[in-house]
């Protein structure tokens, strides 16, 4: 229900940490809808060419998505606002985004929608600056980061060259990271910092992971909003890398950039398989090691997060001797399995005869690792769960609340 024409924004949370949590709105799910859109049209771009070019365009137009689509849900995580001014913005941004699909390579159309996206979000800091005196510094550097933003578009708008427009993207991506998060880091004035609803972000993120694996999740996306999710995958909120440090929170952030790519390379690695079994042929070695290199970095890009939400807190000091035993074996399992994929790749080339692999075999061995790695996860939380350390709503759910530790949390 639209509240007011305007100026009716707030703060999405606090730094008491008691603030409630806020759900996936109708806007943003269809924002992930079109996402979906996008990440179809870049993995079917890479599928089609798995050159070292089709590679680069491939990874810098999913950045290009992931850099707008965190922009927006940052800002929603921070402000929360329902005037209709508000709405029109957004959907400005929606068409942005659109634009961007529809144009689905670096050029005046993409570039075009980047702008829309920037132009929205200016909009909307301004009227954050408007409505909320007291973060008023946070909203004018977003503001004049996106005034730069739009700049650099404008700029490769006039030259039209495809070497200053992917200069201008790589420029803008650089600006929109790592400048935002130098601005807080070395302001001195307190309305630089505006809390983030980190369940918000959260549930987000996890939104986008499904999108990336593949248009069957959308129902999923769509009817997420009465799901409680499990612990394991989310955090509490004490724990989470973003209550650790500017930097642990930022690079949260850009391992979920980095992990788009790679879940959309996961994709076309199983396509390229199909490709092969429907066509009768031996899988390529390039085919190999996209299918097979994506699923390492995605399993190192889980480690990493790990790290950041528990590294130096897990095994805690006050936990028992076999707990920290059975944690320990989790962080094992945890370094081991990005490790794994490019071994059985290169047995996999090595045992081939006539230089290509059965396709069927190479999924298999995907499989396998896949499925190894989350037995092994398993048998490691269910572990901590009959200890009395694991959290679980479908087990003793008779179980006080206060008589089980969170997983992988420090008991006190």
């Amino acid at each position: 229900m639209l509240r007011t024409f305007y100026g009716d924004a707030a703060l999405s949370a606090d730094w008491t940490g008691e603030y409630e949590e806020k759900s996936a709105q109708w806007f943003e799910l269809f924002l992930d809808l079109i996402m979906v859109a996008a990440c179809s049209n870049v993995a079917e771009g890479l599928k089609d060419d798995l050159s070292l070019r089709g590679a680069a365009a491939f990874v810098l137009l999913c950045l290009m998505y992931a850099s707008s689509w965190h922009l927006y849900t940052h800002f929603n995580a921070r402000f929360s606002e329902s005037s209709l001014l508000h709405y029109g913005f957004l959907y400005v941004l929606l068409v942005g985004l659109g634009g961007m699909v529809l144009a689905s390579e670096p050029g005046r159309g993409f570039t075009i929608g980047l702008v829309c996206i920037r132009a929205a979000l200016l909009c909307m800091n301004l009227s954050v600056f408007w409505s909320l005196p007291n973060v008023r510094g946070k909203a004018g550097a977003d503001m004049s980061i996106s005034l730069l933003a739009m700049t650099l578009f404008a700029f490769a708008l006039y030259v039209d060259h495809p070497t200053v427009t992917i200069g201008v993207y790589l420029a803008s991506l650089f600006l929109e990271t790592l400048g935002g998060v130098t601005l807080v880091r070395f302001a001195k004035r307190p309305d630089m910092y505006v809390a983030m609803n980190i369940d918000h972000v959260d549930d987000r993120e996890g939104c986008l992971v499904m999108v990336a694996l593949g248009e069957s999740v959308v129902s999923t996306v769509i009817n997420s909003r009465g799901t409680d999710l499990p612990s394991a995958y989310y955090p509490q909120r004490e724990m989470h890398a973003m209550r650790r440090s500017i930097t642990t929170g930022f690079t949260y952030s850009m391992l979920h950039y980095l992990l788009l790519p790679t879940l959309l390379a996961i994709g076309v690695g199983t396509k390229l398989v199909s490709e092969a079994v429907r066509h009768n042929q031996e899988l390529a070695p390039t085919s190999i090691w996209v299918l097979f290199g994506s699923i390492s970095l995605a399993l190192c890009i889980m480690l990493l997060v790990r790290l950041l939400h528990y590294g130096g807190r897990q095994p805690a000091p006050t936990d028992p001797l076999l707990v920290q035993r059975i944690k320990y074996v989790w962080w094992g399992v945890c370094a081991l399995s990005p490790i794994c994929p490019p071994v059985v790749a290169y047995i996999l080339q090595a045992v081939a005869t006539d230089g290509g692999v059965d396709p069927i075999t190479a999924l298999a061995c995907a499989a396998a690792i896949i499925l190894s790695w989350l037995v092994s996860e398993t048998a490691v939380m269910h572990s901590l769960r009959a200890l009395g350390y694991g959290y679980s709503d479908a087990l003793h759910e008779t179980t006080t609340h206060e008589s089980r530790a969170p997983l992988l949390v420090v008991k006190h």
